[in-house]
């Protein structure tokens, strides 16, 4: 694993973080509006381009599946700081399948535009599965871009918490099953914060203040950062309308404008907060639980005014040679012990029923760590941007790319 984080960008239904508060949390642990919350998950989007039953895409959403080969390997892209050091040696041990593993989904939105140009063919990209965020999975699966999951090689999918069964944009989990969950949030440097007379913060008002200028970052991911910024400024994103969201983006565009911020940045911000480029930023729990191991001067909070929630799902592609291998990793994952040790590795949360468990029995620690099990009070801060329509999303998205490209 390498000390950078972990996350996304702009675009359809619901974010990573979008998904999490629609779902319901972890297995016998406290859920974020519980089973109906999460089985909200989804909300409108691209639908699946084909619905044929018969014929090559009848195994996929769209793009003929290749043929494939039995020769036992598999390739995954992820995000960074995404997984523990043993589970894919283990993977590989029991299953005999060569497994490689790569850290280099760091933003949606960049990940997209990099396979488009490929995928838009049905040519492979050399990797059988992705984790998109549930809005880019969205996405993907209505450009024909995934394989379905045969539910008989994947037994372990009992497992999937029951709230996250349904969502909106895969109703029956044909294309995707859930790998983390997580929120979206502020991450500062108490000592450096101190050092300046600044108290910590609660908002993200307050890094408006002079003395954070330009050390200070923002989320490329659309979703994040328009959603915690209307929240500051007492608009709920999860009923957003393009108007609700202007003052954000004025916002947004003054704080870029004026140098405030110093950058827009994928998961990359972890490596400026590490190194103490900047002193506060727009993160994700998990990546900053991990971060705090290595710096325990960072610190994340949900601001007082509320967070953001996701949830990332794997997708094996349309154009993998190696469907069977896919779904035994799939499988191996969502074996509640396999499940467990990943979680005490990342600490975001887990969509396997059982994983809290599994989790006690690791580091009891970790089984009441509000960062993998929000209380109720930060539960009630947690907010799923709403769903867009292609027409609203184009409003969204066109507005944010001009502050991004300045």
């Amino acid at each position: 694993m390498t000390d950078q984080p972990r996350r996304r960008s702009n675009a359809a239904p619901l974010d990573r973080r979008d998904f999490l508060r629609r779902a319901g949390l972890l297995g016998g642990a406290v859920v974020v509006g519980g089973p109906a919350f999460l089985a909200a998950c989804g909300g409108s989007g691209i639908k699946a381009k084909s619905s044929q039953t018969t014929g090559a895409h009848a195994l996929t959403s769209g793009c003929p599946l290749p043929a494939q080969k039995a020769d036992k390997t598999l390739a995954i892209s992820n995000w960074p700081l995404y997984i523990d050091k043993k589970t894919v040696a283990d993977f590989q041990t029991a299953s005999g399948i060569a497994t490689t593993y790569k850290e280099d989904f760091n933003d949606n939105e960049e990940y997209y535009a990099k396979v488009r140009p490929i995928l838009s063919t049905c040519k492979g990209i050399g990797k059988d599965i992705i984790v998109p965020t549930d809005w880019m999975a969205a996405r993907m699966i209505g450009l024909g871009w995934a394989a379905k999951i045969d539910p008989a090689k994947v037994p372990n999918r009992k497992n999937l918490l029951a709230s996250l069964q349904h969502p909106g944009f895969d109703t029956d989990r044909s294309f995707t099953m859930p790998w983390q969950s997580g929120m979206t949030g502020l991450a500062y440097n108490k000592k450096a914060f101190a050092d300046l007379g600044i108290p910590a913060p609660r908002s993200f008002k307050d890094l408006l203040n002079p003395k954070l200028k330009g050390k200070i970052t923002f989320l490329t991911e659309m979703r994040d950062c328009v959603g915690l910024w209307m929240l500051a400024m007492g608009k709920d994103p999860s009923k957003a309308t393009f108007a609700d969201a202007q003052p954000a983006f004025d916002q947004i565009k003054s704080a870029a404008k004026s140098g405030q911020v110093r950058r827009f940045t994928g998961n990359d911000y972890a490596d400026d907060l590490s190194n103490g480029n900047v002193i506060a930023a727009m993160a994700w729990s998990g990546d900053v639980v991990q971060l705090h191991q290595n710096n325990p001067n960072l610190e994340f909070v949900v601001p007082d005014e509320g967070g953001m929630l996701f949830s990332d799902n794997m997708m094996i592609l349309a154009t993998s040679e190696h469907v069977a291998d896919a779904e035994a990793w799939i499988d191996y994952v969502y074996d509640p012990k396999n499940a467990a040790r990943i979680t005490a590795e990342v600490q975001y949360i887990s969509p396997v029923q059982g994983v809290a468990e599994e989790l006690a029995k690791i580091d009891a620690k970790l089984a009441v760590n509000p960062l993998i099990f929000p209380p109720a009070e930060v539960q009630k801060r947690l907010h799923i941007f709403v769903g867009l329509s292609p027409t609203v999303e184009k409003q969204f998205n066109t507005a944010f790319e001009q502050i991004l490209n300045g």
